[in-house]
């Protein structure tokens, strides 16, 4: 059972890596036409397409895919990646509401996808780490990890590649060659900050056996 101290942070670690993301994916992403895979790619596909805010198409989506993550990782899960989508959409409509809090770095593509990859890894890394899911694609990732023997990070290159074709309708292939680099460095701090949050998992499993055992 987990200590109130373990839920606090929890907590802290979505509510800021969801708080990062909103920043990165608005100053980063958005700003500079640097797309990402997955169902984050896809809601910034229908931003610039349809122009319809984050804000709204982040809930409709995540919702429905955290909803059959719960199936297979539990309450706790659902009740935490609802509080990352709650808190990615707030945020994000206060950085919309702000302005651009960065200069755009449209004349260098590169420093943008790299900047953009830093913002998105680091983000969903700290929500997956908290216990959640930052973005219906983690459940895809986290689900494919769970029953296939692929990595989470392979799963998350194949979703991402998938957008990535489709965002070609508004991107042209420069865009997207850079938006393929801030996806690959996105999934690698993903799955460090992923393999860690295992690692801390089992050993704290294996402390409490030892406390369990103790006592008896």
């Amino acid at each position: 059972m987990r200590s109130k101290k373990q839920i606090l942070k929890s907590i802290v670690l979505i509510i800021l890596g969801s708080t990062i993301l909103s920043f990165g994916s608005y100053n980063f992403n958005y700003q500079n036409s640097v797309t990402e895979g997955g169902v984050l790619g896809l809601i910034l596909l229908i931003k610039n397409v349809f122009d319809i805010s984050p804000s709204i198409t982040s809930l409709m989506i995540d919702l429905s895919l955290f909803a059959l993550g719960s199936k297979f990782f539990g309450k706790k899960f659902l009740l935490y990646s609802m509080l990352s989508t709650a808190s990615f959409s707030t945020t994000y409509k206060i950085w919309e509401s702000i302005g651009f809090l960065v200069p755009s770095f449209q004349h260098n593509m590169l420093i943008a996808s790299i900047l953009a990859g830093i913002g998105v890894g680091i983000g969903v890394g700290l929500v997956v780490r908290g216990g959640g899911a930052a973005g219906g694609d983690d459940v895809i990732a986290l689900l494919g990890a769970k029953f296939t023997k692929f990595k989470v990070n392979h799963i998350y290159l194949f979703t991402d590649a998938v957008v990535l074709v489709m965002s070609l309708v508004y991107l042209d292939i420069k865009q997207v060659f850079f938006s393929i680099i801030a996806v690959t460095i996105s999934g690698y701090l993903i799955s460090i900050l992923y393999n860690e949050n295992d690692e801390n998992e089992d050993n704290d499993k294996e402390d409490e056996y030892k406390e369990e055992s103790l006592m008896i």
